[in-house]
């Protein structure tokens, strides 16, 4: 029996151990890891650091005959610094500049006296007498360079020099050295007279240039040279068709090239007088206007044109290919 328990026992272990061998265990794969990520953090770190000022004083005091007595005081002040940082802001500052734009004047002359008829006709015409037909009239010569045209009569006396090349048109003569000549070279001396004598008229600066003005009828005396050559010289007559002009020139009269007299408001070349006491010069492709009463000369440069009348009464008149025409009266 107890042989039979002891196999039956020995048969339980051998299963035991057999079971343990044939044992299955399942195991779970762990998950895969993330990867490892690593940072770098760089941080600024402001650091206001205060410092205090300590400053130990040590007193000794003795008192005699009493033993020594030390005693420490320790005094520990506080500095304290302030830095104050005061930001000013910018200023702009802005300027506005008012440009004025450039007045031009326009100087209008008027005759500084109030002219009235007198016996030596203040504001009447000059009396040209039988001159009045001629439209170059000269004492000593007339010369010329090129083709020119006389609209009116050519007059000379005493001389007898006439060079060609002048075209008398327009029902005009020729008188050299003649008694009509004669006669218009004393009525020229006569109307010279009358113009160098009035009085009363507006006194012009000497040496004043007339370029650019608009002047009024009436009478005009300047003390030595006279020009127009800064612009053209207007003149006007303000609607009276009688009205007249009279310049008196104690020295030359020069026009520059290309300048022009203009007529407005009804004003004629027929009513307008330049007495000149020495030359009158007219420079290339001038156009002027009026009767030139030139004690010496008038020289016409190349091209110039004159509605009015050349007049040498002591001297001579000179061409240069030029135009003078007779002004309607």
């Amino acid at each position: 029996m107890k042989k039979l328990i002891g196999t039956f026992m020995a048969l339980l272990g051998l299963s035991a151990a057999f079971l343990a061998g044939c044992k299955h265990t399942t195991t779970t794969p762990a998950a895969p890891q993330a990867p490892v990520a690593t940072f770098t953090s760089t941080r600024t770190a402001t650091v206001t650091s205060t410092r205090t000022m300590t400053a130990s004083a040590t007193m000794t005091r003795t008192a005699s005959p009493t033993p020594t007595a030390t005693a420490t005081f320790t005094h520990t002040p506080t500095a304290t610094a302030t830095s104050t940082l005061t930001l000013t802001p910018t200023v702009t500052s802005t300027s506005t500049d008012s440009l004025t734009p450039t007045e031009t004047a326009t100087m209008t002359m008027t005759p500084t006296a109030t002219l009235s008829p007198t016996p030596q006709n203040v504001q009447g015409m000059v009396l040209l007498g039988s001159a009045l037909n001629y439209v170059g009239l000269a004492y000593s010569q007339i010369t010329n360079s090129g083709a020119s045209t006389f609209c009116g009569s050519l007059g000379l006396y005493p001389g007898s020099q006439v060079d060609g090349g002048i075209v008398v048109l327009c029902g005009g003569t020729t008188d050299v050295a003649n008694g009509a000549a004669n006669t218009a070279k004393l009525d020229l001396s006569n109307a010279y007279t009358d113009a160098a004598s009035r009085t009363g008229g507006a006194i012009l600066p000497t040496g004043d240039d007339l370029g650019g003005l608009t002047l009024y009828p009436g009478l005009y005396t300047d003390g030595g040279n006279l020009s127009i050559s800064s612009a053209d010289l207007t003149l006007d007559a303000l609607g009276d068709v009688n009205a007249v002009f009279i310049f008196q020139v104690s020295g030359v009269l020069d026009v520059t090239s290309g300048r022009q007299v203009l007529l407005s408001g009804g004003a004629k070349a027929d009513r307008v007088f330049w007495q000149v006491s020495d030359y009158c010069s007219l420079g290339t492709t001038v156009s002027m206007v009026g009767n030139i009463l030139a004690y010496n000369s008038v020289t016409l440069n190349t091209g110039a044109f004159l509605e009015g009348r050349a007049f040498g009464s002591n001297g001579n008149v000179t061409l240069l290919a030029n135009t003078i025409t007779k002004p309607a009266p």
